[in-house]
């Protein structure tokens, strides 16, 4: 029986690591080295933009400037800052202590997940694609790990800090995986879908390429994963 449990727990264990690491391994080795060469990127987005004008035409639109931009970047605050709120509530009454320390994680992952987005970003050498020569800006196109040339500014527009704050609502899916398996499940597909929807809105407007927004989606789930294992958001004892 003992050594039934053993195995049992080694292809959890094992089924665990393909799904949470292996998949989305695969998926940046293929963002590596498959997705640069179709040029997916720019016929993705070139759709969005006027060659006569020389613009993006949904650029200031309110539609995708006001609201699923900034609208949906508070709203994602607000859920941070709720959480924040309940993890504080059920630290001071005893019936919800068992919130306390997931609620807290969440909060923390979210906040470590978007600031490290915000920090590659701030270093980074990549313009965002309204600011390229390929449509109609005064930047060049610079491949992942090209170098920046001299007399040419760093662009800092990569990763994609808008998808960040969608993806991170992901941190919700490690907070309750333990103890509610199903309703976890929900939050990482809202987490995905925030994410590449928000990204999407950054590309119709000409902020950020579709890749950009896929690496900012593999980072923060790494770093939530990361988040996870080395700082459980359920205590080990329990």
């Amino acid at each position: 029986m003992h050594c039934k449990n053993q195995i049992n727990k080694l292809v959890l264990s094992s089924s665990f690591w393909i799904r949470h690491s292996g998949i989305p391994l695969l998926l940046a080795g293929v963002m590596l080295w498959i997705y640069p060469k179709t040029n997916l990127d720019y016929l993705l987005i070139q759709a969005f933009f006027d060659s006569n004008q020389q613009a993006f035409t949904w650029q200031h639109h309110w539609l995708f400037e006001k609201l699923m931009h900034t609208g949906l970047k508070y709203a994602v605050i607000l859920i941070a800052i709720f959480t924040l709120g309940l993890s504080v509530v059920s630290s001071l009454r005893r019936p919800l202590h068992s919130l306390t320390r997931p609620t807290l994680w969440t909060f923390c992952a979210m906040v470590v997940a978007t600031s490290i987005i915000s920090l590659l970003k701030s270093q980074s050498i990549h313009a965002c694609p309204s600011h390229l020569t390929l449509f109609g800006g005064h930047q060049p196109y610079l491949h992942l790990f090209s170098s920046l040339p001299a007399n040419v500014q760093a662009g800092h527009c990569f990763p994609g800090g808008h998808a960040s704050a969608g993806f991170a609502l992901m941190a919700f899916y490690f907070a309750w995986r333990d103890q509610h398996t199903s309703l976890s499940y929900w939050f990482l597909y809202i987490g995905l879908i925030l994410g590449l929807f928000m990204g999407l809105a950054q590309m119709i407007r000409g902020e950020h390429f579709m890749s950009h927004n896929i690496w900012t989606g593999l980072i923060v789930w790494f770093v939530l994963l990361t988040l996870y294992l080395v700082w459980p958001p359920i205590s080990k004892s329990k």
